[in-house]
């Protein structure tokens, strides 16, 4: 990089990490560079859109072609490209079907499936939609959303027993939530599918935001004791963070 662009930059971190929005000569004296280095380099950002002169109030501001820049950044962090080695690593280790899906409405869909060598018939398949209330997904999903949005759906939904296990009662699906929330991932018990269990994980952007599920899924007799938790537990907590990472997430510090 020369140390024109490399100068260039500096003055555009500046401008866009500043408190406030800086004056001329406040970024001068950050900056350490002469009147007339800054004076062309900042002439060059505004050229393409990076800064902004504000008349008004004579400061500097990010300009307006950082979000053109930024949206396609962001639309080129495809979710299945950045779940792609964490899913097939999975797949390798736990031997099991590993899913990839997204919230839509009241349902999930799916977008990505791993398939195990083991002879499993499931649901699941790509494209196809399962419901939000009785899915690992689906439930990892809705239970990381703000109050708000996870009220609105719940209020929507009419719960139908899928198996014996599914929770149809508002008030108990609250409650799972509430529970998922605070172990950081969910478990189907056979709650979509007589015979089929599951762990899921939530998968957030760089807002935050819940925008994907990642799950691994199995007959009951293979996820019975502690596998759920003490082996697949763990290492889909571990999957879902470094995806959401990713994806631009940036976990609050404790």
């Amino acid at each position: 990089m020369t140390i024109s662009v490399e100068r260039a930059f500096g003055l555009l971190r500046i401008v866009c990490e500043a408190d406030r929005p800086p004056r001329f000569s406040d970024i001068v004296g950050i900056s350490g560079l002469p009147k007339s280095t800054v004076n062309r380099l900042l002439a060059t950002l505004g050229d393409q859109g990076l800064v902004r002169f504000d008349v008004e109030d004579k400061c500097y501001r990010p300009g307006f072609g950082l979000l053109s820049l930024a949206a396609g950044t962001w639309a080129g962090l495809d979710i299945r490209r950045a779940a792609a080695d964490e899913m097939a690593a999975m797949l390798a280790e736990l031997g099991e079907t590993v899913h990839l899906a997204v919230l839509d409405g009241d349902e999930i869909i799916y977008l990505d499936k791993l398939e195990s060598a083991q002879s499993i018939r499931l649901f699941s398949a790509v494209g196809k939609r399962g419901p939000v209330y009785c899915t690992g997904i689906g439930k990892a999903i809705l239970a990381e959303l703000d109050e708000a949005q996870r009220e609105a759906i719940i209020a929507g939904l009419a719960p139908r027993p899928y198996t014996a296990h599914t929770l149809t009662s508002p008030e108990t699906l609250r409650a799972e939530l509430e529970a998922i929330h605070r172990r950081g991932c969910a478990y189907d018990m056979e709650e979509h599918e007589e015979g089929i269990r599951c762990v899921a994980v939530a998968i957030r952007n760089f807002r935050g935001e819940p925008i994907a599920g990642l799950s691994v899924t199995s007959t009951a007799s293979r996820l019975a004791g502690t596998r759920m938790t003490d082996e697949i537990r763990p290492r889909i907590l571990a999957a879902g963070r470094r995806i959401s990472a990713a994806l631009g997430h940036l976990p609050t510090p404790c």
